[in-house]
C-alpha cells in the first residue's frame, strides 16, 4: 500500500503518535474526503473488493465507494498500521425492513484491547469518529449521538438519536467475517434490481458543522444553520453537484446519462421515481 498517496488523497499530512488519536484522524479524514457514492454501479461497471482494485479506485482515480470498498480500504490502511481489526457483517434496519438481509460491511478496530466500531461507509448516517463499543451509552460525536445496544441473535444495534427518539441504523453479527464472505452481498447490491444501488444516485460526505447527501434528485445540505434542500432539475445540473460538492468529476458521464435519464424525464412529467421513496440502505437520514 502506498500509503503516503492514499494520506494524500484524505488529506493528512501528520499522523499522530497516540494510536486512539490517530484512529480518529484517519476515520474523520475519509468521512470528509472520500465520498460514499454507487457511481459506478450505475455506470455499469463490476464493483471489486480486492484490495488493490479498491486503492486504484478510490486513491488513484479520486472516486467514491459504498460500505464494502470504503471499509475495505480502510481495514487495509488500518492493519498496515498494526491495528487488530475485525471486519463485521451486518443488516440494515434503516428501511424498515421486518427482517433485512445481511449487507451492510462495519469494522471492529481494537486500541489498547478497547474494542471500536469503526464505519466510513454508510452515507448520511455514518459515523464521524471511531464509537467505543459499549452498550447502553449514548455517545455525541458533533451534531450527532449514537448508541450500541445488544439485541435478539447476539446482534449489536447501531441507533441515532433523531428528535427524541433513537432510530435503529443497523445491527451487527457478533463474530467477525473473511473479506470472501462479503463477496455475495457485493453482488446483491452491485446488480440486483431490487436494489436501491442499482436504480439511483446516492453520495454523502461528513462536513465539520452537518453532512452534505445526494439521494436521486434531491441534494440536502446540514449544518450548524439548518437544513437546506434542493431538486436538481436535469442531469447536467446532477454531474454539476457530484463535481462541485463531492469532488467527482472523473466520471462515464455518457453511460450515467443511458442510465438515468429517467430520473429527470419523470420530473418532467410530474411524477416522483419509486426509487427515491425508499430508506436507501446507506443514507441514514
Amino acid at each position: 500500500m502506498n500509503i503516503d498517496l492514499l494520506l494524500e488523497r484524505i488529506g493528512v499530512q501528520v499522523l499522530p503518535d497516540s494510536p486512539l488519536e490517530r484512529l480518529q484522524t484517519l476515520h474523520g479524514a475519509i468521512t470528509k474526503t472520500v465520498p460514499f457514492e454507487n457511481l459506478a454501479v450505475l455506470e455499469g461497471k463490476n464493483i471489486s473488493l480486492e484490495p488493490n482494485d479498491v486503492f486504484a479506485k478510490v486513491v488513484e482515480q479520486g472516486r467514491g465507494g459504498y460500505c464494502y470498498e470504503l471499509n475495505t480500504l480502510f481495514a487495509e490502511l488500518l492493519e498496515y498500521l498494526g491495528y487488530n481489526v475485525e471486519r463485521l457483517l451486518g443488516r440494515v434496519w434503516a428501511n424498515g425492513a421486518a427482517a433485512p438481509p445481511l449487507t451492510h460491511m462495519a469494522l471492529r478496530v481494537f486500541v489498547e484491547y478497547q474494542p471500536y466500531l469503526c464505519d466510513v461507509g454508510f452515507g448520511g448516517g455514518t459515523l464521524r469518529e471511531p464509537l467505543p463499543w459499549v452498550t447502553g451509552v449514548a455517545a455525541n460525536q458533533s451534531s450527532d449521538s449514537f448508541r450500541l445496544d445488544v439485541i435478539d441473535n447476539g446482534e449489536t444495534m447501531l441507533s441515532r438519536l433523531s428528535g427524541a427518539a433513537w432510530k435503529s441504523l443497523y445491527s451487527l453479527l457478533p463474530c467477525p467475517v473473511r473479506p470472501q464472505d462479503f463477496i455475495p452481498a457485493n453482488h446483491y447490491t452491485s446488480t440486483h434490481p431490487s436494489s436501491y444501488f442499482t436504480q439511483a444516485p446516492v453520495a454523502a460526505l461528513t462536513t465539520d458543522d452537518g453532512r452534505i447527501t445526494l439521494r436521486g434528485r434531491i441534494f440536502r445540505r446540514l449544518g450548524a444553520g439548518g437544513e437546506t434542500e434542493r431538486e436538481l432539475t436535469s442531469f447536467d445540473e446532477l454531474v454539476q453537484v457530484l463535481a462541485q460538492e463531492f469532488g467527482l468529476g472523473n466520471l462515464d458521464v455518457t453511460s450515467l446519462n443511458n442510465r438515468l435519464s429517467r430520473l429527470f424525464i419523470h420530473r418532467e412529467a410530474g411524477e416522483i421515481p419509486v426509487a427515491e421513496a425508499i430508506e436507501v440502505e446507506a443514507m441514514g437520514t
